[in-house]
């Protein structure tokens, strides 16, 4: 018994120290004053309620003067973060902006930037109130804008706070926020004076028509493009299974019912996304994305026409039209897909891109076993390719 209770103790306490350092570490992790800065100290600070964020700051009643210290985890090159204050209102439209760039190759830049528009790109300009300094730092992987500002002059030391983070475009221009979750939670109050910091309800914070007409074009061509044009593709090889001799049009009818449907939707998110690059017209932003997209746009039309002009199987120039579909079709399955990338690099949703990529798998699975099938049928029938088959793939069906 002795034996047994002096094993119990010592497990015991193994137990009770590694949970100490767990809690130490994760109390050092939030407890925004127990960071060093490298020659800086500040008299107050906040963890804010979104985005893994902090504040800190110094405030010099008498000037009106702040000195803040906005700090966020961030390893990863190639992003973009920024805190704001709103002197007008609680949201977007009108705050002041402090940025920093951590650019692909790891160097920093900050700067000042008024956002007077939901399409902004961040570009450099002077606020609207007196900035005395503005720097960034990367310390131990905490990306820090630094910043020295006097307040506006509304007699008040409360002010709306914004703060948001998002990715770097090729040209390393600021690319949009993610649209989801935390991203749309960023906003609060802030009291310099009493250090007290609020959240703005999720309720209060409501997306304006541009961020609904953005995640719209994002849903219906990650659909049409996306999922639904592949999946015609695979459902185009059901004509390999035995049910083709009960079905013969099954297969036929599925490959064009779906890529139809695909090619409506896509003239609809297609036009959404024109929409959205006239309403942004005077910003460079986003040019590969469009260019892709009009291409797209494009080669459907010339397959639908296409499949209006199709030769008979017995025509001479039936070959021909075979390569062409074939071709065609494979060029905008490709296009659409790396499109869709692009589009989840732009609206930074790294979960809705996990989850397109587990769709994809599961589609080249399903072809893959579909592909199996075909040479295994093959082999017991002694035939190179079914009957009604090029040997291009592609059906010859009147």
């Amino acid at each position: 018994l002795t034996t047994y209770l002096m094993a119990y103790s010592n497990n015991l306490l193994v137990f009770c120290f590694f949970f100490s350092l767990w809690f130490l570490s994760s109390y050092a992790r939030t407890n925004c004053s127990d960071f060093h800065f490298n020659g800086k100290s500040y008299d107050s600070c906040s963890h804010l309620h979104t985005l893994n964020s902090f504040i800190h700051w110094n405030y010099d009643v008498p000037s009106r003067t702040v000195d803040i210290a906005f700090r966020k985890s961030e390893r990863q090159h190639g992003r973009w973060l920024a805190w704001a204050i709103n002197p007008t209102s609680t949201g977007m439209i009108g705050s002041q902006a402090f940025v920093a760039l951590q650019r692909s190759d790891g160097t920093l830049e900050a700067y000042t930037s008024p956002i007077d528009t939901y399409g902004t790109t961040l570009v450099k300009g002077d606020l609207s109130f007196t900035v005395h300094d503005v720097s960034a730092q990367n310390i131990n992987g905490q990306v820090i804008i630094f910043a020295r500002f006097e307040l506006p002059m509304n007699g008040s030391n409360v002010v709306n706070h914004v703060w948001q983070e998002g990715p770097l475009q090729d040209d390393d221009t600021p690319g949009s926020h993610g649209m989801s979750g935390d991203n749309l939670r960023s906003f609060g109050t802030l009291n310099f004076h009493s250090g007290k910091t609020v959240p703005i309800s999720s309720h209060n914070v409501k997306l304006n028509s541009r961020s609904k007409i953005k995640i719209a074009h994002g849903i219906i061509n990650a659909v049409s493009w996306g999922m639904m044009m592949p999946l015609g593709v695979v459902l185009a090889r059901l004509r390999y299974l035995p049910l083709q001799e009960y079905y013969p049009a099954l297969w036929f009818n599925l490959h064009i019912y779906c890529q139809s449907i695909a090619y409506f939707l896509g003239i609809a998110g297609g036009g959404l996304g024109f929409y959205l690059g006239r309403q942004s017209s005077s910003v460079k932003q986003h040019t590969c994305h469009r260019y892709i997209g009009g291409a797209l746009l494009v080669l459907a039309t010339l397959q639908v026409l296409a499949h209006r002009l199709r030769p008979s199987k017995e025509h001479n120039y039936r070959v021909y039209w075979n390569i062409y579909h074939w071709c065609t079709g494979y060029d905008t399955i490709i296009m659409g897909i790396l499109n869709c990338f692009k589009g989840f690099q732009m609206m930074d949703v790294g979960i809705w891109k996990n989850a397109y990529i587990a769709f994809l798998a599961s589609l080249a699975f399903v072809a893959a076993v579909l592909e199996v099938s075909r040479c295994y049928l093959n082999a017991d029938k002694g035939t190179a390719t079914p009957e009604g088959v090029s040997a291009n793939g592609i059906e010859d069906k009147a």
